[in-house]
């Protein structure tokens, strides 16, 4: 009777290292790739908190940009515009506030020719019986330009009208002569000359002004408040259109 071999033979044993090579293999590329993803997640890691920090650093500039105070520079203070107000003479201010009327502005022949009026001044003032400004104070320079030039200019007859509604309204003498002749009239008394002294009167050119050279006069004019320009009606004058009303 055979005895029964119990040795393995050398293609067996070549069998069996092989599969423990391959499954060692499998082993180690699974270990490789295990340790690269480990590496990957890593870097992912690392790159995300570095774009984070960076975040959190810029966000911190700009607070503290935004907490400092901003600095005053020289060129600032100098570019302001300068207190017109502090730096003006007086005189000087007083003509920058009324310069409604220039010198020349207005000049309107007279008499045909023989004379001229020229406004000096339009302004509004206090009217000193009420204290409401209705009172605009209008002066004026006469000139006779020739030797036979004009009668009288009665500035109590100067009227002034409204361009844009074409009302007219009378001279404060004018106003005030009606108001006292209307009390006189109902208490039996005279009228009060002394409240109708508002204005120059008349001026005769021919006796009271010189050839070649002038006299000034004024008249008030009752013109309610809030109306800033007017037509002036002077007696033997051209009519003065859209005249400033100055304050």
């Amino acid at each position: 009777m055979l005895k029964k071999n119990n040795r393995s033979s050398p293609t067996n044993k070549s069998i069996e290292g092989m599969g423990i090579n391959a499954f060692l293999s499998s082993i180690a590329i699974f270990l490789s790739a295990l340790a690269l993803g480990i590496t990957g997640f890593a870097i992912v890691q690392n790159f995300q908190l570095q774009q984070s920090f960076n975040q959190l650093n810029v966000s911190m500039q700009k607070s503290l940009v935004t907490s400092e105070p901003s600095p005053v520079h020289n060129s600032t203070l100098e570019s302001r515009p300068a207190d017109n107000t502090a730096t003006t003479p007086p005189s000087q201010q007083t003509q920058q506030v009324n310069k409604a009327i220039q010198p020349g502005q207005f000049v309107r022949p007279a008499f045909g020719g023989k004379a001229e009026v020229e406004l000096l001044a339009v302004k509004r003032i206090q009217n000193p019986e009420t204290g409401k400004r209705d009172v605009v104070n209008v002066q004026m320079r006469f000139r006779r330009l020739k030797v036979r030039s004009g009668g009288s200019i009665i500035l109590n007859h100067t009227k002034a009208r409204n361009p844009d509604t074409s009302q007219t309204y009378e001279s404060y003498n004018e106003v005030v002569e009606d108001e006292e002749r209307e009390r006189a009239r109902r208490e039996g008394t005279e009228i009060d000359r002394s409240r109708i002294k508002r204005s120059t009167g008349n001026i005769m050119m021919r006796y009271d002004v010189p050839q070649g050279g002038s006299s000034d006069g004024y008249v008030w004019m009752s013109i309610p408040e809030g109306i800033n320009k007017i037509d002036l009606l002077v007696d033997d004058t051209e009519a003065f259109l859209n005249v400033p009303i100055s304050e």
